[in-house]
């Protein structure tokens, strides 16, 4: 079965964004040209793989002890991707109170 957010304008909206530098940019080399293709595809790869990140089944006990997990709210966090994009995750933060074990994210 095909989820309908995998019809993203996503591609088609980079796609022009390349157009037009490309206008912008008659003389610009290959090596140019895919520099800028590149950045501009880490920017939909980020939203994807944050999207992807936060999708994550929620953990009920210890992965360490198999005690039960106590839920503490929400946490931000701040990555890195492999294309140098900025990646913030929100996602459920919980600990384990029999070992002291902190999952982020749980998953």
């Amino acid at each position: 079965m095909t989820d309908a957010r995998d019809n993203r304008p996503e591609l088609a909206e980079t796609a022009s964004r390349m157009r037009q530098w490309r206008a912008e940019h008659p003389q610009a080399t290959l090596t140019e040209i895919e520099r800028e293709v590149d950045r501009q595809l880490d920017a939909v790869r980020a939203d994807l793989v944050r999207e992807m990140a936060v999708m994550g089944a929620a953990v009920d006990v210890c992965p360490d002890c198999g005690a039960p997990l106590v839920q503490r709210g929400t946490r931000e966090r701040t990555l890195i991707t492999d294309g140098d994009e900025s990646l913030c995750l929100q996602r459920a933060y919980a600990s384990c109170p029999a070992c002291g074990s902190g999952l982020f994210p749980p998953g």
